[in-house]
């Protein structure tokens, strides 16, 4: 979401939640605090930084307990730091009711000056390739040589040649390709895709770049054995 707050600034705000995964007995993924909120950040982060924000704050939704609090905002500041943003973190813990199963949202605030918005930009004959795998549940922690790195996502978006960034989240390929069209006015696309393009690429483990065509070497240089080129059939 995109907010115009003042002349030159807009307010993006990106959130991501979990639910029945963590560590309680009932949850359908077990996996550490640590992992859930890491995922919960790299969906958000990638999200802000897609719209060609700089984020500045971080809120936490925390249904498991107080007593994971200080990891959860812990790993928030250190993801935070690790990546050159410090970052201010709030949130609130439900502390009345005990849950059954885990449940985590994190929301990440970022500004935007709206001439530097990185959405409806792209050429319709430009490059469209994906960085990483589209992977869910157990998969991503089976297969995280898979998982494109936020570092490099990072570095995606400082590129002069990339024109548009979209994280493949739970709604999958299909849908971040109807959104380039319909945003930038395309006609319907014929990409050749090696992947199923209505799975759910889970907590982001992927992304979409579209690219001036005349860098892709520089693409694959940057991107290496994580890209996936899609070819108009």
């Amino acid at each position: 979401m995109c907010i115009p707050i003042e002349e030159g600034r807009e307010l993006v705000i990106a959130t991501d939640n979990a639910g029945g995964i963590g560590s309680k007995p009932n949850d359908l993924v077990h996996v550490s605090y640590k992992t859930v909120v890491e995922s919960l950040f790299r969906v958000s982060f990638m999200d802000c930084l897609a719209w060609g924000a700089a984020p500045f704050a971080v809120t936490i939704s925390n249904f498991v307990g107080d007593e994971v609090w200080d990891e959860l905002e812990q790993t928030v500041r250190n993801l935070g730091n690790s990546l050159g943003y410090s970052l201010t973190i709030t949130g609130s813990t439900e502390s009345n009711m005990e849950m059954s199963q885990s449940a985590i949202s994190l929301s990440m605030l970022g500004w935007v000056d709206p001439a530097e918005k990185r959405i409806s930009i792209s050429p319709e004959m430009c490059g469209v390739a994906m960085i990483g795998e589209p992977l869910v549940g157990e998969d991503v922690l089976s297969h995280p040589e898979r998982i494109a790195p936020l570092e490099l996502f990072q570095t995606i978006t400082k590129q002069e040649w990339v024109y548009e960034i979209l994280p493949v989240g739970s709604k999958g390929i299909q849908h971040c390709v109807r959104e380039l069209e319909k945003r930038n006015r395309w006609g319907k696309t014929d990409l050749s895709i090696p992947f199923d393009v209505r799975a759910s690429g889970g907590p982001s483990t992927s992304f979409i770049v579209t690219y001036d065509q005349n860098c892709r070497q520089d693409l694959l240089s940057l991107t290496g054995k994580y890209t996936t080129l899609f070819h108009n059939e």
